[in-house]
């Protein structure tokens, strides 16, 4: 009886202990919501990329920082930070993720990259058009006014013209 007795107060404190840990690892994988709370969600995360001591911890902080990058409440959105600290939990951990999930979330915000940069140069040779179509909206106006300055002279010349014959 008293072996049976001390099994299940083990069992009890070791079940304790499950749902006590549990627990504490749901609130640090609770998910920001505002603006403030992913700041400080990411300043925490790469603080812990910084300085924690553990290789493992700093790769997970790499990662779960990508994937706040690219989370779709996050109001400050940035592709191509998410693919910097996703290459560097590769390059910290890179047994571990030879997943698919991860190699096409790679794959993706190499892409995405790939597409900001052409958009960037796209958006540049729009500026530019734009600058030009000013320049050229200012010459056509010059050049509106230098005919409206003209047709006078013109019919002054034109009524010359006709005196003369």
């Amino acid at each position: 009886m008293g072996s049976k007795f001390l099994r299940l107060q083990w069992f009890c404190v070791f079940l304790l202990f499950f749902f006590v840990v549990s627990c504490s690892l749901n609130l640090e994988l609770k998910k920001p919501e505002g603006e403030k709370e992913f700041l400080k969600e990411i300043s925490r995360l790469k603080k812990l990329a910084r300085e924690d001591p553990e290789t493992s911890v700093q790769a997970k902080s790499h990662l779960k920082l990508a994937f706040l990058y690219v989370n779709s409440r996050n109001p400050q959105l940035n592709y191509s930070r998410a693919l910097h600290e996703m290459e560097s939990y590769l390059s910290m951990a890179p047994d571990k993720v030879q997943k698919d999930d991860f190699q096409n979330w790679l794959a993706v915000l190499r892409e995405m990259g790939k597409l900001q940069a052409a958009l960037k140069k796209v958006q540049e040779a729009n500026i530019h058009l734009r600058n030009e179509v000013t320049t050229l909206k200012e010459t056509s106006n010059n050049m509106i006014e230098t005919i409206e300055r003209l047709k006078p002279l013109d019919r002054q010349m034109e009524e010359k013209r006709s005196l003369i014959k």
